[in-house]
């Protein structure tokens, strides 16, 4: 591909020496072989010492936000982020315009909504793509996922395949990192949702309002085509007042919108309820427990049905969802406790788990958690004080520690769940913890085991080693079951 034709559309603010010339790799990592190299250093001395290693590496043509002293053609732009993700678009022909693509940000709920949405779709007979944390999907191909959004270039990549594969949609998460970081910039959303938006993510953003101003992109500047809200959320309620997008649908349990959900009852197994789509009705049941899941299957429901799909289609695609790995997975011992896993990780998904799972349960609630190294520390007292206030028992632990250590991450919890309740003990090793946890459960109880969800690895100094919650209670489980077997035999 000619450079002209590679950044056709993006804001230049001058050319140097740039001549046309044919590209055919392109790269913002200086240790890579290309032909062209994104310099995304603000820095001017580290911006030439990677330019120097990526002209080493065969680069001929460097795109830089300023213009710098080097003896290679450069194109300077406004936006250098926002001009890579043109290019990742150009380069692999923008395969987003020929299939319609659902976008759904927010802070909790995007993972099991990709899999509604995508269930649904297919039930109507539909090829599905789809994009997220936990993996990517193409036709039924799952590959593996490294953020929850791809940088611009993998993520073009996996649209071409998908429009290749002759995919009618494709759902995707969208984080507030890809919308800051402009990754999304090129790509039209047939639907946008907003799931809901609490504290995360404050050790990037800073607050609140810095981390809603980056959600809010995603249904600025025309990128959205219909705008899908959770209005009984405060952001979400905000978003849609002031929302351009040409149609905006809200959704809700407690505040007005247009479509809401009546007759709600859950158990560990699930929920059941009644919708009211504007006022096209239906029942349904949803496989994964939690009342907050009802809020993803609402959305879900207002998305789908704005794009012309019939309420039975709606109820038996949101009933094909079995499980989605890592979003309240539950288990039973054959000593009569549950387990749910669960991916929260952050205050409000905290509350929101361990509220849905005490009010189902008969016994104690024991509750398994850390928190992730060398991210947002002000919420590591906040949610020792929601387990401190909603569980029976708390078991402090490790989580991805990352580059800390994993006891200070402990003692910065350990200083609000003691403003609660002197019933807990810190456990670092997160195996023994679980362990634990199901060692002193009774008939009745229900461990929870939240923050790492679906991961099968632990973060620690830079290293990923194995690790897998479900893994660890399966086999816990199995061992129960093998000497309730013995006992019965004896």
């Amino acid at each position: 591909m000619q450079i002209n034709q590679l950044i056709e559309g993006i804001d230049l603010v001058s050319l140097s020496k740039v001549n046309n010339q044919e590209i055919n790799t392109v790269s913002f990592n200086c240790e890579e072989k290309c032909d062209l190299f994104i310099n995304l250093k603000t820095d001017v001395e580290q911006s030439l010492n990677d330019i120097e290693k990526a002209k080493m590496n065969g680069a001929k043509v460097v795109i830089t936000q300023n213009e710098l002293s080097i003896d290679l053609p450069q194109v300077i732009v406004k936006d250098v982020r926002s001009a890579m993700a043109l290019m990742a678009c150009n380069f692999y022909g923008n395969p987003s315009k020929n299939m319609k693509i659902i976008g759904i940000t927010g802070t909790n709920g995007k993972t099991t909504s990709t899999y509604i949405i995508k269930s649904i779709l297919e039930n109507a007979g539909n090829k599905v793509g789809l994009i997220g944390t936990n993996c990517n999907i193409i036709d039924n191909q799952i590959l593996p996922a490294h953020l929850t959004t791809p940088d611009p270039f993998e993520l073009q990549s996996l649209l071409k395949q998908m429009s290749d594969n002759k995919c009618d949609y494709v759902v995707m998460e969208v984080s507030a990192h890809s919308l800051y970081f402009n990754k999304v910039d090129g790509i039209y959303f047939e639907v946008g949702i907003f799931t809901n938006l609490t504290q995360d993510h404050l050790d990037f953003f800073g607050n609140m309002q810095s981390y809603a101003q980056a959600k809010s992109q995603l249904f600025k500047n025309n990128r959205c085509k219909i705008a899908v809200f959770n209005v009984d959320d405060e952001f979400g309620h905000i978003f849609a007042r002031f929302c351009n997008c040409p149609r905006v649908i809200s959704f809700a349990l407690n505040n007005p919108s247009d479509v809401f959900a009546v007759n709600v009852k859950v158990d560990l197994s699930g929920s059941s309820f009644f919708v009211n789509a504007m006022d096209d009705l239906g029942q349904m049941h949803f496989n994964i427990g939690g009342r907050y899941n009802v809020y993803n299957v609402l959305g879900c429901v207002a998305c789908c049905h704005t794009l012309g799909i019939d309420m039975e289609t709606i109820t038996k695609g949101v009933e094909a969802v079995v499980s989605v790995d890592g979003r309240y997975n539950t288990f039973t011992s054959p000593r009569g406790y549950g387990v749910v896993i669960d991916y929260a990780h952050t205050p409000d998904g905290l509350e929101n788990l361990l509220k849905s799972v005490k009010e189902l349960t008969t016994g104690r609630l024991i509750t398994v958690f850390g928190c992730g190294g060398n991210r947002d520390k002000t919420k590591r007292p906040l949610m020792g004080k929601i387990s401190g206030q909603l569980s029976n028992i708390s078991i402090l632990t490790s989580d991805n520690p990352r580059f800390e250590e994993p006891i200070d991450i402990i003692d910065d919890i350990e200083s609000g769940i003691k403003m609660k309740t002197d019933s807990y003990i810190k456990i670092e090793n997160r195996k023994n913890a679980i362990e634990y946890a199901t060692k002193i459960a009774q008939k009745g109880d229900t461990v929870v085991i939240a923050g790492k969800g679906q991961e099968t690895y632990q973060d620690i100094k830079g290293i990923k080693h194995h690790f897998s919650d479900k893994e660890i209670v399966e086999d816990i489980l199995e061992q129960e079951r093998s000497r309730k077997e013995l006992q019965l035999q004896v």
